[in-house]
């Protein structure tokens, strides 16, 4: 288990999108944060995850082509994310995206194998991804 902590200023939108494409990228356990006072108040946020921390890219200008099923999975997540009214990776982060395409489900039951899935994002979300498969 790994840990990372981040500093959200409340002047700075920018902080909390790295917060935000940070999660995407791991597999948070926990996220815990706590509001600092002061002059400048901010929010510490501690994450403890799984895997190793994502590399810096050399340039987010730079964008590699991705696989269309990631893309569409992308998509139907952002979608989601939107109508629940929640960051994207609280309904599934990249790396539970990739775990997805990797195995290949064909059934809830083995949609809820796959890693950081689970039966509850199964029951919630395994028709539309199992049906976005061409698998229902």
């Amino acid at each position: 288990m790994q840990c990372q902590t981040f500093t959200l200023r409340l002047d700075n939108p920018r902080d909390l999108e790295r917060l935000n494409r940070f999660l995407a990228q791991v597999m948070p356990i926990q996220v815990s944060s706590s509001l600092v006072p002061g002059d400048r108040p901010f929010w510490s946020v501690l994450v403890f995850y799984e895997g190793a921390a994502p590399q810096p890219k050399p340039t987010e200008a730079v964008r590699i082509p991705s696989d269309p099923g990631f893309e569409a999975l992308r998509a139907w997540r952002s979608h989601k994310a939107k109508e629940e009214g929640v960051p994207p990776y609280v309904i599934a982060t990249n790396a539970e995206l990739k775990a997805i395409l990797e195995r290949q489900p064909k059934t809830l039951e083995e949609l809820a194998q796959v890693k950081g899935f689970a039966k509850t994002k199964a029951a919630k979300y395994g028709r539309e991804i199992l049906r976005l498969l061409g698998r229902e």
